[in-house]
């Protein structure tokens, strides 16, 4: 997960190289996750883990003085 955190804190700075997929500064990332509930009961440990990486993204960037760029939707 610190390679995952790596990557999306840097999805709107292309020179980063860090991954192939990028947004305009100031965009925001959503990830769709389909299945939410079952997600979650069927393994709670990665479900935990995707919302607490993606918060430390966020927290990580606004410590940084840079915006939020990744938004969880849940959808069942």
């Amino acid at each position: 997960m610190d390679a995952w955190i790596d990557c999306m804190t840097y999805l709107d700075d292309p020179e980063a190289r860090m991954t192939s997929a990028h947004v305009t500064r100031g965009d925001v990332v959503v990830l769709c996750l389909s299945g939410a509930r079952a997600f979650k009961k069927r393994r709670p440990e990665i479900y935990d883990a995707l919302v607490e990486c993606s918060a430390f993204v966020n927290y990580r960037r606004i410590e940084m003085g840079e915006p939020a760029v990744l938004a969880l939707s849940f959808h069942d």
